[in-house]
């Protein structure tokens, strides 16, 4: 790997940066389409897809930029999941229709894409997946409930795996594998995209009813929801993949989305490990700066010590990436590390303040909720630790 970065990557992180901070300083209804505007969600997408066509290290130091001047880990993790959760996957398994009909559209922020995987009975486990997508002669009809859905009642169409119903088996017979599918919310234009039949208000237009935003610990701007797809008709063109091979879809979906997920953090715990380091030489106690006492100094450096060690693993997931490597297990490392350095990160910085930083006020009891959530969404540590044990022979 070079260390290195070229006068262009640094151009685009100071852009990134500039964008982030312009994003902070909007209401948090405005942020995305700032990010949008920005050129935010079409960094890694063809030039002629509408993206800059940048490779995904150079996207990750984009990320990086990003996240160390927008606050709102929320809104840059629906951005997330939009650009690597669907964007990348289509941009690696979409056939050259479905990639012409979506990706200039989601590149500009015309079109959100989020991802409807987890359910009531199937978190980390999406082989368990009850949500059925049964064959018609037209296509697909979806049906099920998606939970924890980021940017649900925002998006414009859906990544969703669903049991495969086989050709309209009769009887209720058991479904086979996974399906993965792209379901527009609703409207003629999505239904010319993917195959969903129009007449937004008639009975055969797609049936998507995303929940109200739920109340969150942290992550707020990320607007997790319940989805259901009410027997949603949807073409053959809105299939990814092949049919009953949606568990492969996906996981090429979340190696993505687990290698970039988290490259906002790294801008984010750069920020604050500034801020804690001014902190420590400022503040005084009998006279003497807190910094000088080998407790505070040796918690800062355990600060910087994980930023660095997150920043190399997701730098190096996103090389593989590039280099058309399959990279599940450096993805998974990337993730599960980064997650639960920010959230020790986090605590760390938290407890330099003292009381102080127990107060609201301060932004880092908000700090360990949103660090708190990054250890879940996108894989749990476990689920994480099993893709790893499994690369190694275990």
């Amino acid at each position: 790997m070079d260390f290195g970065w070229t006068p262009a990557q640094r151009a685009v992180h100071d852009r990134m940066r500039a964008l982030g901070a312009e994003a902070d300083a909007a209401a948090p209804d405005e942020r995305m389409r700032v990010l949008a505007r920005g050129g935010a969600l079409g960094l890694p997408i063809a030039r002629d897809l509408g993206g800059e066509g940048l490779d995904l290290v150079t996207t990750a130091l984009a990320y990086e930029g990003l996240g160390a001047t927008l606050r709102d880990g929320g809104v840059l993790l629906a951005a997330g999941a939009h650009l690597f959760g669907v964007a990348l996957l289509l941009a690696r398994v979409g056939t050259p229709a479905q990639q012409r009909a979506w990706l200039p559209r989601m590149a500009s922020g015309d079109c959100m894409a989020t991802v409807a995987a987890t359910e009531a009975g199937a978190g980390s486990d999406v082989a368990s997946v009850q949500a059925r997508a049964d064959r018609t002669p037209a296509g697909y009809r979806l049906t099920g409930e998606k939970r924890y859905v980021t940017w649900a009642d925002r998006a414009d169409v859906y990544f969703a795996v669903a049991r495969d119903g086989g050709e309209g088996r009769p009887g209720g017979a058991p479904a086979r594998g996974l399906t993965a599918l792209l379901v527009p919310r609703a409207g003629a234009d999505a239904a010319d995209a993917s195959g969903a039949r129009a007449g937004a208000d008639g009975p055969d237009a797609p049936r998507v009813r995303p929940g109200a935003p739920l109340a969150t610990a942290g992550l707020r701007g990320a607007r997790l929801a319940p989805v259901s797809f009410c027997g949603c008709e949807v073409g053959p063109d809105a299939l990814l993949g092949r049919a009953g091979a949606g568990l492969a879809v996906f996981q090429i979906a979340m190696t993505y989305e687990r290698a970039l997920i988290l490259a906002f953090r790294l801008g984010a715990m750069e920020r604050a490990l500034g801020e804690a380091v001014r902190f420590a030489r400022e503040r005084e106690i009998g006279g003497q700066s807190i910094a000088r006492h080998e407790a505070v100094a040796h918690r800062v450096a355990q600060m910087k010590l994980r930023l660095e060690t997150s920043r190399l693993l997701i730098y190096r997931a996103a090389w593989e990436l590039d280099q058309g490597h399959r990279g599940q297990a450096e993805a998974a490392l990337a993730k599960w590390h980064a997650a639960d350095s920010a959230v020790l990160f986090a605590l760390d910085d938290l407890r330099l303040r003292g009381g102080a930083g127990y107060l609201e006020e301060s932004g880092l009891p908000s700090a360990v909720d949103d660090a708190l959530g990054g250890s879940i969404h996108s894989g749990t540590s476990d689920v994480l630790a099993t893709v790893v044990a499994r690369w190694l022979g275990l």
